[in-house]
This record gives C-alpha cells, sequence and structure tokens, in this order.
C-alpha cells in the first residue's frame, strides 16, 4: 500500500487485548464490527497488545466482518511470545493470553513474530509493519543492544519482506521522540507511529514533524487522548482519576487538562473533539489511532470526526500552559560516545534551566525537547557535529554551548560514513 492511502483516522487494539481490564469476545467482536459499520478501516495492532490477544481477536473480527479484507491492518514485531503461567495482570493487560514478551530485534526474531502475527490475524500480508519499543526509554541501558540488532539484521529483514510484497511499508511505533531521530539518522522508515508526543497537552514531537516532513516521512499519531486524560471533559470525569501516559497524572498534568478544556468551551467544541483533531493540523501526520472498546466509544469517536473544530479555537489553545521551569537540570543530557561533540536531551528542558555541560554550568536560550542534540563546546560554521563517534552532519551556522544542534543549524552531509557496523563498533 501507499501510506497516502492511510485514512485519516484509525482505531487501537490494546484495549480488545485486555489493557488495563478484561474484555469478553463478543464486546471485542462487537467493537470491530462497528468500527467497520461506521467507516473505520484502518486497525493497529501488535503482538504485544494482550501477548496475542488482540491480533487474535482483531484476525477473528475481519473474518467475520470484512471477509473481502477491504480494512487496512498494522502489526509490529521486535517481541516474540513465549509460553508463561503467570496469570493476572502483567505489562498493564489483565488476564491475556499465556505468553509472556521477549524482546528480539534480529533479523530471525523479526521474521518469526511476522509469521506469527499473520497467522493469528488471519491474513496472507500486513500493509504496514512497525518494529515496536525501540529506545532508551523502554530499554534503559539495553538499548544500544536493541538498536545494534535491529540496525545490523532486523531492519534489513523488514524491508525484505516489503521488497517481497508481505507487507507494504515499514517503519517504527514507538512512544519516544529520541529513538525516532536516531534511526533517521541511519535508515529509511516509509512511516512512524508516534503515540502520545503531539497532542494538545504534549507537543514535544513537532520539531521531529519538521523533519519527517522534510523526508517525506509520513507520521501516525497514536494516543491522541494520552492514554485517557483528554478523552473525557474534567466537567464530565475528573481527570485524576484517569490516565495520563498509562499512569495517573500529577497535578501540573490536571490543571493543565483544565485549562485546555475551559479554552475549548471558550471556543464551543469539546476538549475530545479538540485533541482528536489536533495532530493533523500538522502536514506530517496522515492519520491518528485512538484505541476503542465498546460501541459506545466507537459512537464517540465518529462523531468527533465528524464535528468541525472552530477556526478560533486553536488561538486558544496554541499557548499551551507550561509548569515553571526548575532552576537547575539534572540528569537531563547524556553522551553517547567520548568522542561526541554533542549531548543528547532524555528529558524536556526549558528556556532558563541551567544545564550542566562541560564541567561547568550554562543556561538554556530555549526550550529543547527529548532526543535532540545540544553543542557540548561551541561549534563553528563547518564543523562535523560527531555523534556515536562518527560524523553525521556539518554546522551551517555557529552554535555555542548548550545551543539545540539540529536541522536549522546542520546539513546531514556525513550519513554514509555513519553506518551500522560504526555504530556496532561504538557500542562494543
Amino acid at each position: 500500500m501507499s501510506v497516502a492511502a492511510l485514512p485519516r483516522f484509525g482505531m487501537g487494539t490494546a484495549a480488545i487485548g485486555n489493557l488495563y481490564r478484561v474484555v469478553g469476545d463478543d464486546e471485542a467482536m462487537a467493537t470491530v464490527a462497528a468500527a467497520l459499520a461506521a467507516g473505520i478501516a484502518y486497525f493497529d495492532t501488535a503482538p504485544h497488545y494482550g501477548f496475542g490477544l488482540a491480533e487474535r481477536r482483531l484476525g477473528a473480527a475481519l473474518a467475520a466482518h470484512d471477509p473481502a479484507g477491504r480494512a487496512l491492518v498494522s502489526t509490529k514485531v521486535g517481541r516474540l511470545l513465549v509460553p508463561t503461567e503467570a496469570q493476572g495482570t502483567r505489562h498493564g493487560f489483565v488476564d491475556a493470553d499465556p505468553f509472556e514478551p521477549a524482546f528480539d530485534y534480529g533479523a530471525d526474531g523479526i521474521r518469526a513474530s511476522f509469521a506469527a502475527s499473520l497467522a493469528r490475524l488471519q491474513r496472507e500480508r500486513i500493509d504496514l509493519l512497525f518494529a515496536h519499543d525501540l529506545g532508551r526509554m523502554t530499554h534503559g541501558d539495553d538499548h544500544p543492544r536493541h538498536l545494534a540488532a535491529f540496525l545490523d539484521g532486523g531492519h534489513a529483514a523488514m524491508v525484505g519482506l516489503k521488497e517481497a510484497g508481505a507487507v507494504g511499508g515499514i517503519g517504527i511505533g514507538v512512544n519516544e521522540i529520541a529513538v525516532c531521530d536516531e534511526l533517521l539518522d541511519h535508515v529509511d522508515l516509509d512511516v512512524i507511529l508516534l503515540a502520545g508526543r503531539y497532542t494538545l497537552l504534549d507537543r514535544s514531537a513537532a520539531r521531529l514533524l519538521d523533519r519527517c516532513a522534510e523526508r517525506g516521512v509520513r507520521v501516525i499519531v497514536g494516543g491522541p487522548y494520552n492514554s485517557g486524560i483528554l478523552a473525557a471533559d474534567p466537567a464530565e470525569a475528573d481527570p485524576q482519576r484517569l490516565h495520563y501516559d498509562y499512569a495517573a497524572p500529577d497535578a501540573a498534568i490536571v490543571a493543565r487538562t483544565r485549562a485546555l478544556a475551559a479554552a475549548c468551551a471558550q471556543a464551543g467544541v469539546a476538549l475530545p473533539t479538540a485533541a482528536l483533531h489536533f495532530p493533523l493540523r500538522h502536514p506530517a501526520v496522515a492519520c491518528v489511532v485512538a484505541g476503542l472498546v465498546g460501541e459506545d466509544q466507537v459512537a464517540a469517536m465518529v462523531a468527533r470526526i465528524a464535528t468541525p473544530v472552530p477556526a478560533a479555537a486553536w488561538p486558544l489553545l496554541d499557548p499551551l500552559p507550561q509548569p515553571e521551569p526548575t532552576s537547575t537540570v539534572t540528569n537531563q543530557l547524556i553522551l553517547l560516545h567520548p568522542d561526541d561533540n554533542v549531548l543528547i536531551c532524555v528529558a524536556p528542558i526549558a528556556a532558563g534551566d541551567v544545564l550542566p555541560i562541560g564541567g561547568g554550568t550554562v543556561p538554556a536560550r530555549e526550550g529543547i525537547t527529548v532526543g535532540h542534540k545540544i553543542a557540548r563546546h561551541r561549534l563553528a560554521l563547518g564543523d562535523k557535529v560527531i555523534k556515536y563517534g562518527a560524523p553525521i552532519g556539518s554546522m551551517t551556522a555557529a552554535a555555542d554551548t548548550g545551543d539545540w544542534v539540529h536541522m536549522h543549524n546542520m546539513k546531514s552531509d556525513y550519513i554514509a560514513s555513519h553506518t551500522r557496523a560504526t555504530m556496532t563498533e561504538a557500542r562494543a
């Protein structure tokens, strides 16, 4: 398929894999049937969702209600399912299938995961295939090992599946920005599914989306409700009792949610409707995927899709209320290789925050989002930018210590030398 063929909205299936609560087979079947009947014809799933349960249920529902196979389906690779006797709630899924996920981003693991997904989904091919949850947020200190496995074999295996016609397009499905930039430095991706990082509450992916637009990489935004908090108006459901990024929201997030809801009310639109439409304002975004379970949630989403957001709403919503900056930033920057002249931001930095760099401190001149590069010392026009011990570009303008080094002041003219072998050696 062409990524351009994606509809503007799709359904995520983690909920019918028993995320947070048990969902019966009948309710799962009815949810998919209602979505199809309402014209929602793109479904995103993954082996991780209920450890095969969501894929099984989606496959059965599509076989029953879409026998011609018109609906588009994406699934993910990077985890193999290993039999287990564990029960109860595991990784957020309640009474799911009797398997435990084991990470494997190597070529053989990718192919094995894909074959198992085809069987559960009852399909001969998949429209989009994503490498799932690469990144330091998921893997911590194991991130370099998993990334090397993907770059040294897993990505090529996905390319092979695409060239064989088994998948229509390939990409990554993640919740963090840093690994998106990291992979765009090294491989070609058709699409990125990014969850929770370009929403009314969290707009940290804005510069990444600009980069994707320049590269021709389409973006699917998942989690437009930030896992629940934006799915209900605070007047109807207390935000403190909802999830934000799969956890309980803190007081600052609750306050910002209430401020957004007030701005929506002033503009005459419901907060969930604005949240669903917001990501599509960026030209890189091809589709928005929201998790659904139950015919009522399908009906609510269809109504929100059909409700236009008044143009007057966006000026009220764009100046997102921000938390007060901290006086000193700690543990927000990492050095990937001793030869690097840039540091990587691993937690948001606000203008005015004090950054510990080069044995001293410097104030951040602007907000810096997770995953982006910061000059470790002054970089002059034409200097090479070194990341993982290898050049990835050169400066098109000078940058002082602590400045954001990104598309606006560098060009990627050394990508060819920044190879998988170099990365593997740097991590050895």
